[in-house]
């Protein structure tokens, strides 16, 4: 995707006058209340526990569109740690170093088992649902990828994932997704299968396309390349699990849903043997591993 991106940017460039402008910036991605969020568990004091102690039992409680729009309305006190301009490769390298300096965590080695826990807000689900394709996506797609060199995962390793995978999809935002989940993935879960068999029809599909031009829906063709998005994860990985994820959700895009994560283990222990080794990538914050 990197290689497709950079030739088509030269291509561009060859032709137009390009000007790039990147800012970056820092990992505060909560409100100073709920700040602590950003911390490790250890490091919370005594008013952070009892403020997470107080959230936790709050939202466990509350109604899903109460909750949903506490979720969809908190406002980060993000802060600009740089900005560069000029020729767009030479500005993205700037960019990269910056967000490297801030982001890298050295590793020692890869694991056996990888274990993450999702939010329910994604780049593509700003004031909508988090569907399974988007969960899916966020998952597999980016905090499989959250490194640099190697996966903190070992090849044919496992992942467990934290999240409910509500099988509820947004008509207004994700038209698509609720066929691409219902007949694409009905059919397979191969992303080559899927490219060469549905692609075409979503991409020049009518409807898709009048509702991306005149509403709020995302392109016809969207969920396809958030699946494909997942495709590196999906060919290194030999197991994936959701831990308190919807069996059915889960079983439609290929993948087993377990209660707890002893259960997740115990189901992984084909794949991973019954004592594996196990790296928690914790977020927030946001984290590159750097595995050695």
């Amino acid at each position: 995707m990197h290689s497709s991106a950079w030739r088509m940017g030269r291509l561009l460039a060859d032709h137009l006058k390009i000007f790039t402008v990147e800012t970056t910036v820092n990992n505060a991605a909560f409100p100073a209340r709920y700040g602590f969020l950003t911390k490790r568990e250890w490091e919370w004091s005594v008013r952070d526990q009892a403020m997470a102690f107080g959230l936790s039992r709050g939202l466990a409680t509350m109604p899903t569109r109460p909750r949903r729009r506490i979720f969809q309305d908190l406002v980060a006190d993000y802060g600009v740690t740089g900005v560069h301009a000029g020729e767009t490769e030479a500005v993205h390298a700037k960019t990269l170093a910056n967000v490297h300096r801030q982001q890298l965590v050295e590793v020692d080695g890869q694991s056996d088992v990888l274990v993450v826990g999702l939010p329910y807000l994604g780049p593509y689900n700003v004031n909508s649902v988090m569907n399974p394709i988007l969960a899916m996506c966020l998952g597999l797609g980016y905090f499989f990828n959250m490194y640099r060199g190697r996966p903190l995962v070992r090849r044919g390793g496992a992942m467990i994932l934290y999240h409910p995978v509500t099988p509820e999809f947004s008509q207004l935002h994700h038209p698509s997704y609720v066929d691409f989940f219902e007949e694409v993935l009905a059919e397979s879960t191969d992303p080559a299968t899927i490219e060469a068999t549905f692609e075409k029809q979503y991409a020049t599909d009518p409807w898709y396309i009048h509702l991306y031009r005149t509403s709020h829906a995302y392109h016809g063709v969207h969920p396809f390349y958030m699946w494909y998005w997942g495709a590196h994860a999906l060919d290194h990985l030999g197991d994936v699990v959701w831990v308190g994820g919807d069996r059915a959700a889960c079983a439609r895009m290929g993948f087993r849903a377990a209660s707890t994560l002893a259960d997740a283990l115990e189901m992984i222990s084909s794949t991973v043997g019954r004592n594996p080794s196990l790296t928690y990538l914790h977020s927030p914050p946001h984290a590159i591993a750097d595995v050695r």
